[in-house]
């Protein structure tokens, strides 16, 4: 049984001690859960940080395309 202060990764070992491959695979895709779900937070951040440190970009009209519209 997992409980809030458990360790998925140790959980699912004890399991497999005990040939208990259902639990053992719930401790399993907690861990993974838990550490994928840490990487994404990770790089969410560094992004994030990424995108608000970066200077805006400024338009230079000397290199926009001319308007080519014709009215009749």
């Amino acid at each position: 049984m997992m409980t809030d202060n458990s360790n998925p990764t140790r959980d699912m070992i004890d399991a497999l001690d005990k040939d208990n491959n259902v639990e053992a695979e719930k401790h399993f895709k907690s861990a993974l859960s838990t550490k994928v779900g840490t990487e994404l937070d990770d790089k969410r951040k560094d992004i994030a940080g990424t995108i608000m440190a970066k200077e805006p970009e400024t338009t230079n009209n000397d290199n926009a395309e001319p308007n080519t519209e014709i009215d009749t």
